[in-house]
């Protein structure tokens, strides 16, 4: 996640906690030994990375599950950039479709019906899943643009 965004998150988790002082007896609270103030607040604007340890306990002091809604997102996204698979991929279970319906057309018994449905299924599937990946990353890129972070256009 990019510095900034971390930032922005910690402190708003630490607004949302009663400030400072609140923020920093609810990471200690958590992480078992005390922490500094002036670290908290350095981290708050922005002047230190943010420990998610500490990210946590505020997350988990406010009810506010921004860090793991975050994390949520960018794993469902790489998932779902996964999930795609190579135009290549979709090439070879295409042609091995066309190559099992042809036989199944030219000589109709039940092992060419069996492989040629077989083969259409695998494609049907590995469409559906590359439809509902490009679905989600078209609804992520939308929730991009609308935040403002976006450097394309959707």
């Amino acid at each position: 996640m990019p510095h900034d965004l971390f930032s922005h998150m910690f402190k708003s988790l630490v607004q949302q906690v009663g400030g400072v002082d609140a923020a920093q007896a609810a990471i200690s609270a958590a992480v078992g030994h005390q922490v500094s103030i002036g670290t908290v607040s350095k981290i708050a604007n922005g002047h230190a990375e943010v420990p998610l340890s500490w990210a946590y306990a505020l997350e988990d002091a406010s009810g506010n599950r921004c860090f793991h809604a975050h994390r949520a997102r960018s794993v469902a996204h790489d998932e779902a950039e996964a999930s795609v698979g190579s135009h290549l991929d979709h090439l070879r279970e295409a042609t091995e479709m066309v190559e099992a319906m042809a036989h199944a057309e030219s000589g109709p018994t039940r092992e060419t019906l069996i492989r040629a449905r077989k083969e259409t299924a695998d494609v049907v599937d590995r469409a559906g899943r590359a439809l509902a990946a490009y679905d989600a990353m078209l609804e992520d890129a939308k929730l991009l643009v609308i935040s403002g972070r976006s450097g394309g256009s959707v």
